[in-house]
């Protein structure tokens, strides 16, 4: 098996909770070998959940028992840089792609990782390699 490298968006992340999702939680402890990465763009958009909906059992849990399972990747002046040109790109063909998307896929691609995602909108991205884990996992 050649070594991976997968990056989550926000929308995998908040689907990992506990009692829900069992096959995603299956599919990360196949991959535990693999480079499993959170940026810190999708910490931010997570935490700030919690935060608002004042939940501080989940953003403790999150903390101690989620952020844990993955590689920490923090933001680069590069990323921000080839996230400006994707944004820009998306927008001359119509569409809209949230900051902290194309900030996520600028890091996916200096990665060379895979973009773990539940979300169309990088669709917009062509060059972001993707992968749904809550609809390609059939045993779930």
């Amino acid at each position: 098996m050649s070594d991976s490298v997968y990056v989550f968006d926000t929308n995998i992340i908040s689907s990992l909770r506990p009692g829900k999702n069992p096959g995603l939680f299956r599919r990360l402890q196949q991959n535990k070998d693999q480079t499993l990465c959170l940026c810190e763009p999708v910490i931010f958009e997570v935490e700030r959940g919690y935060e608002h909906r004042q939940a501080h059992q989940q953003l403790a849990h999150f903390r101690a028992h989620l952020v844990p399972l993955f590689a920490v990747v923090p933001v680069q002046l590069a990323d921000w840089r080839v996230a400006a040109k994707l944004w820009g790109d998306a927008r001359r063909h119509g569409r809209q792609v949230s900051d902290v998307d194309v900030l996520l896929a600028a890091m996916t691609l200096r990665l060379n990782g895979i973009l773990i995602t539940d979300d169309g909108d990088f669709a917009y991205l062509p060059l972001v390699r993707m992968e749904n884990w809550l609809v390609d996992d059939n045993d779930s």
